[in-house]
This record gives C-alpha cells, structure tokens and sequence, in this order.
C-alpha cells in the first residue's frame, strides 16, 4: 500500500512538472528563443520516457494525456505559422470562393480583403510561400477549416476550435491505437509512446497539423482490415486520404491481407469517398491542377531538413553551378515510388505485423528521398513503428524538433541536421541488424522477390 502510495505520488510530480513545462512552452516561450524551446522540449521527453517507466495504471495515465492536451487548446501555435493558412482558406469558404482558385497575394488586393482588418491579419500571417500559393490541403481538410470560420470571425475561435477536432482525433487515433494493439496482442501499455510524447501533443493539438486526423482515420482502416471489415475501411482509408495525401502510398500494403475481390471493393470504396468528397471543391479541372501545382513545390523548389536529397542537390548543383532541385528533387521521387512498389508487390507478407513493417518501411524510403520532411511528417513513422521492435521512429520524434533553428540561427543549423540523421538512421540500422540475427527480420532476397 504505501509503494503503491508513493508511486503515484511520483506519477502526480512528474505529471505536473511535466503540465508546467506544457504551459510555458505554449504561452510563455516564443518561436524566436529556439534554446528556450528545445531545452524545455528535451525536458519533457525525459520526463514523458520516465513517466511510462514508472506509472502503468490505464485510467491515470489516459487522464493526463487528455487533460495535457487540454492545456494546448487555448494557446496560439508558436512555432509554425500554417494555422494562418487554415482559417484563411476556411473564411475564403464563408464567402462562397474557392481555396483553389485563388492564391492570397491576388486576392489580398481585392477591396473586400483589403478592407477587412481580420483578412489581413490571416495574410500577413501566412508564410511567404503560402501567400504565393494556392492551397494545397485535400477537400475533407478544407471543410474542417470552414466549420470554425462558419461560427466565428477570429482568430482566437478558430484557433480553440480547429484544436477541438484535433484533440477529439487524437483521442479517436488511441482508442484505435489500443484496439489494434489488442488484435495483434501486443502489450498495450505502447499506446502511451503515442499518447504522451510530448513530439505527438506539441505537433497535433499544440501546433495544429492535421496529421493527428489523418492518423486516426488511418488507424481506423487498419483496425478494419485486420477485422475483415474491408467496406468501414476503405470508407476510412477514403476520409485519411481526403486530410493529406500521404496514405495513398500504402494501399498496395492494404492488398497483402484481403483476397483480391476485397481488395478491388476495398480500393474502389477508398476512390468512391476520395472522388466524392473531392467533387465539393474539385468541380473544375484547373483547381486540382492549382493545388497539385502547390503540391508539387515541395519537390521542385522547396527544401527543407532533407537527409538523402540534400547531400545529391548538394554536389549536382556544385557540378551544373546552380540549384538543381527541379531535377533532383522529381528524379528522387520517382526512384522512391519505384522501391516503395517494390517492397509493396515483392515482398512476401505472411502476418498482418509484416503488412504494418512494409507501411513503415515504405514512409522511411519516402521520408528518405524526400525533399521536404516537416517535423510533423515524422508522426506516421511513429505510430507504425509501434507495432514492431523497432525503437527509431521515438527516437526520431526526439530529434526533429531540432529542426526548428533553421527559421532561427544564422549557423549551425546544416550540423543539427546531420546529427538528426545520422543518430536515427545510425539506431535504425543497428536495429534492423540486431533483429536480422534473431531472426525476427528476414531480409534475404528469395524470400523477399517470392509470391
């Protein structure tokens, strides 16, 4: 009774020290003091990897994820400015104009925006890039920035409440997270490297990126397919996809555990919601071409915290004499999807755990080619990763944050990154190594190329 007694009095410490430095980071630290930030952050992800060590009561440890979540709704996101984007193309919607039709820097001049304070306050918000284009953000995505901006005209009500449906996902993505996990009976106690890293709570509800609803519709697919239910979840493979469009890369894993009519049924349910959905706001060719062209920026022109592409833009552009990020960047891309085809068509998938390893192993190829790897990507490689022994995608949600100094320090910035890098593809090769000579990861190639 009394170590029972004394642990939770251990348990409640942490929990709100770890509340404490919630609150300071959300209110009180700003996105220009970069060590201020990842101090605090570094803090917090010793004190979350020491609370799941030492608390293993369910409800308690639920109860904190909820309430430290609670806490983020009513800050303003400081260190990404994309929720200016948000409730930007949410009000275009009010008044009847299309995300896609427009970019902010055309309409910015119109009278009706120009005039209006608040409109004004949403673009100079907005980042140079996203001022210069159009919205790239799926149509399910569009409609959830409208419903806020449909009740409030500003931006402390959008703010509240876009971090609402955040934090109702987030909560959705750990009832599915905990279901799966019991279906694939693995310990559930791994729903908590979810639910209290502080990477998933300061991203999600704290910074507001839709990843966290892309995920839970994501998880639902899964738990459907491992339930034979393949019509609930091509519906919510359909819903994932229509938040970020990153979920299309893994339908070909999906394949692996339905018989081929399921998977025909199951794929068309996913087109039918996609296509649907999209007719909203796609009616006319030249928006899906609008928002593909933004799309496709993030290979063509913008670079940030790129592991493979960087070092190959690097000394291509030594030997052209300029950037040459418009062929590298395609280029990567397709030798990406080439491997990540591989691995889905090839690869011989016995259990449903190798399916979830093949969804993994195909976002680290992409997430390696890639020349654009928000912090907030690293969420998928997360949540996947759970399912198996490998232990990189936590120590990655660790590390990303570093990235933050590139909108802040002059110098230094190229080392954080290489650090990231070579620490979690270092841990993750270790990794796939160690298991290979336990046998628990079989890489030989005639398995691998078999039926």
């Amino acid at each position: 009774m009394i170590k029972n007694t004394k642990q939770i009095m251990i348990s409640l410490s942490i929990s709100i020290v770890m509340a404490v430095l919630y609150w300071h980071i959300s209110f009180k630290t700003s996105n220009e003091d970069f060590f201020m930030f990842i101090s605090q952050y570094f803090l917090l992800f010793a004190f979350f990897l020491v609370l799941i060590k030492v608390e293993a009561n369910f409800k308690r440890l639920l109860a904190f994820a909820i309430v430290s979540r609670i806490l983020l709704v009513f800050s303003v996101p400081e260190l990404s400015p994309d929720f200016y984007r948000f409730i930007w193309d949410g009000e275009l919607l009010t008044q009847g104009i299309n995300p896609y039709a427009h970019v902010p820097n055309d309409l910015i001049s119109f009278n009706g925006f120009y005039d209006s304070q608040y409109m004004r306050s949403l673009y100079n918000g907005c980042s140079n890039l996203s001022q210069g284009n159009y919205s790239n953000y799926p149509v399910l995505n569009q409609i959830l920035f409208f419903i806020p901006a449909y009740f409030f005209e500003s931006i402390k009500g959008n703010v509240i409440s876009l971090k609402i449906i955040l934090l109702l996902a987030d909560i959705g993505a750990i009832y599915f997270l905990k279901k799966i996990l019991e279906q694939l009976k693995l310990p559930v106690q791994k729903i908590w490297i979810y639910a209290l890293n502080p990477f998933v709570l300061i991203e999600f509800v704290g910074n507001m990126h839709f990843e966290g609803v892309m995920i839970f519709f994501l998880l639902g697919a899964v738990y459907f397919i491992l339930k034979n239910n393949w019509i609930n979840g091509g519906l919510l493979l359909g819903l994932s996809i229509q938040i970020k469009l990153i979920p299309l890369m893994l339908i070909p894993f999906f394949f692996k555990n339905l018989k081929w009519r399921k998977a025909v049924g199951f794929t068309a349910i996913s087109a039918v919601v996609v296509l649907l959905l999209g007719k909203l706001l796609w009616s006319d060719q030249l928006y899906i071409n609008n928002m593909m062209t933004s799309i496709e920026i993030y290979f063509t022109t913008f670079e940030f915290n790129s592991s493979f592409f960087g070092i190959v833009n690097y000394f291509k552009s030594e030997s052209l004499g300029w950037n040459a990020t418009y062929i590298v960047g395609p280029l990567l891309s397709k030798i990406a999807t080439a491997c990540i085809l591989l691995l889905a068509i090839f690869r011989n998938y016995k259990e449903p755990l190798d399916i979830i390893k093949g969804m993994l192993f195909a976002l680290v190829i992409y997430y390696l080619f890639a020349t654009t790897v928000h912090p907030w990507y690293v969420s998928m490689i997360l949540v996947l990763s759970l399912f198996t022994n490998y232990k990189f995608g936590l120590i990655w949600t660790l590390l990303v944050p570093l990235t933050y100094s590139f909108y802040v320090l002059e110098s230094g910035v190229l080392l954080l990154r290489y650090l990231e890098y070579i620490i979690v593809f270092g841990v993750m090769i270790f990794e796939i190594l160690r298991y290979w000579e336990k046998g628990l990861v079989n890489l030989n190639f005639k398995r691998f190329f078999s039926s």
